[in-house]
């Protein structure tokens, strides 16, 4: 069934410890994220994923994906000898040879690594002349210069082998409070509102970027009922069939008090099915791995049109082991 291909799981420490080994083999989960707790140096970066991956070849038949936030500014993994990457707002300022060049370095180090997706670029829209909690990780307040820069940075990142991630679909720019923390909403009065936060996220389909990821928020204007990444009207209606996106669907991390605190595992599955999420982002807690497994697990097996999007879904993360040259281990 591989229903575990869907877990994208934060782990800690630095070695491929019996703990991670377990969640490989336990969970057959489909990859991992990344974080500074996981990396001290280059050489020891290479030998924790090279030890990894053979592991995974080993047990499941298959390499993981391996992703990481490396944005630049305040959200990076990488610390030096690693390039230290400018923030996205001082790369707005500079402009688009710098969003080319900065883009490109940090690709050579993810590669170099054998990391396939990067969890980036920020696409949110900011307000214009208000300080926001996202203002050093987004292009700005212009919806054209973001979607504009963003699209570069895509292009920059796919030209040299690294998967970007447009992300925090359909935008946290006019979120008040953090998602870590609170569950934001995005109240837009119109259709005008709600196009201009989009616009960067439907330039980055245009541009043909491999992965998105959702929001926690809550958009009334669009659907009052779920958070955007529980949502099939924001994903599959507006996402997919709207935008004309093809490609793989990441939520944000499950492990935020905005969905965690809110919903159950059973809910959090099924709505997610529903809504397309191809990969599901459970990175602080491993002890939450289990039962959220258990649910994806008894989710597919029960319901007919949970095992449709299941079967679609690995669909799409077959097209995305082809763009990185993996023969797809699927039925």
């Amino acid at each position: 069934m591989n229903a575990g291909l869907h877990l994208l799981v934060g782990f800690k420490g630095l070695t491929p410890d019996e703990e991670l080994k377990s969640i490989i083999r336990d969970f057959r989960i489909g990859g991992i994220v990344l974080f500074r707790r996981n990396i001290q140096s280059p050489d020891q970066l290479l030998m924790l994923l090279e030890e990894t991956q053979a592991f995974a070849r080993e047990t499941l038949g298959r390499p993981l994906w391996v992703a990481i936030d490396q944005e630049g500014g305040p959200v990076q993994r990488f610390m030096p000898p690693f390039t230290r990457l400018p923030s996205a707002q001082e790369l707005a300022l500079q402009g688009p040879q710098a969003v080319v060049e900065w883009s490109a370095k940090a690709a050579a180090d993810l590669r170099r690594m054998k990391i396939q997706i990067n969890l980036a670029p920020v696409l949110d829209v900011m307000p214009e002349g208000k300080s926001h909690f996202m203002e050093a990780r987004s292009l700005g307040s212009a919806p054209e210069r973001v979607a504009q820069l963003g699209s570069l940075w895509i292009k920059t990142l796919q030209e040299n082998g690294i998967s970007a991630t447009a992300k925090h679909y359909p935008g946290l720019g006019q979120a008040e409070s953090d998602p870590h923390h609170y569950a934001p909403v995005i109240r837009w009065q119109n259709e005008q509102a709600m196009q201009r936060d989009l616009k960067p996220f439907r330039e980055a389909v245009k541009a043909g970027v491999h992965c998105f990821m959702t929001s926690h928020a809550l958009y009334p204007y669009l659907d009052p009922d779920w958070p955007a990444t529980l949502s099939p009207k924001i994903n599959k209606e507006w996402l997919r069939q709207q935008l004309g996106f093809e490609g793989v669907l990441l939520s944000d991390d499950l492990d935020m008090a905005a969905v965690s605190e809110r919903y159950s595992w059973d809910r959090m599955v099924r709505q997610g099915l529903l809504a397309s999420i191809d990969f599901f982002l459970l990175c602080q807690r491993s002890e939450n791995i289990e039962p959220f497994s258990r649910a994806l697990s008894n989710a597919i097996a029960r319901d007919p049109v949970l095992e449709e999007a299941h079967q679609q879904s690995l669909f799409r993360i077959e097209k995305l082991f082809r763009r990185h040259g993996i023969e797809p281990p699927l039925p």
